[in-house]
């Protein structure tokens, strides 16, 4: 199977399990900080949508990324064969198991800008004041829980889906891992969103008789 069909049911899948029906905040287009919209998560492959500003420069619009999961390939082994012991101790060489691994990490991102406290909406008046912006609490702690829950939904539909429908991908669970965004072992701030990624392996092309969905993909 070639590698953009993959990642085309991968995307498929990632969106049907992780992001179809659900509401999260998102910031309001204009970027009016008094209005919090609310949207579906948005599913992308390799990178993020992005724009050109007035010097030429690429920058992200964050209303155009938030919330979504980004689904990116990683260093993968482009031919695998597995060895068993019974060939290496008596002398046979042969390929019991001949196929690839994808590697994948899945980049969420969510958007918390802050609980907005009664009265915040009102407290610029009638006459344009700035908005009171004592009356927002930080979200950090609400922007974490709502990342780490979203994961762990990813984690489980992972473990429990096992063979990605539409592919010959299947999932190595002692691949699996999950972290927030860091840099150099220090966990990156871009508040008010939020960043994290499960890393995972995929096999691809396994041996007939490991799972019915597979077979037809084999003969």
């Amino acid at each position: 199977m070639r590698f953009t069909e993959r990642f085309r049911g991968l995307k498929e899948w990632t969106y049907h399990i992780l992001c179809e029906g659900r509401e999260m905040k998102a910031p309001a287009q204009n970027g009016d900080i008094a209005v919090i919209n609310r949207q579906e998560p948005k599913v992308y492959l390799g990178w993020a949508p992005s724009m050109l500003d007035q010097t030429g420069q690429i920058r992200q619009d964050v209303s155009m990324v938030v919330p979504s999961i980004t689904i990116m390939p990683t260093q993968s082994l482009g031919k695998y064969t597995e060895e068993k012991r019974f060939d290496r101790y008596n002398g046979i060489h042969r390929p019991q198991e001949m196929g690839q691994h994808l590697g994948v990490q899945f980049l969420f991102s969510v958007y918390e800008p802050g609980v907005r406290l009664p009265g915040f909406v009102h407290s610029a008046g009638e006459k344009g004041q700035d908005l009171d912006l004592e009356l927002i609490t930080e979200g950090t702690e609400h922007g974490f829980m709502t990342l780490m829950n979203w994961i762990d939904d990813g984690m489980e539909a992972l473990v429990g889906t096992r063979i990605i429908p539409g592919t010959d991908l299947y999932v190595d669970d002692e691949s699996l891992t999950y972290s927030l965004y860091t840099d150099q072992n220090y966990v990156v701030d871009r508040r008010p969103v939020y960043y994290g990624f499960i890393t995972c392996t995929f096999g691809c092309y396994a041996e007939p008789g490991q799972h019915p969905e597979l077979e037809r993909y084999l003969i």
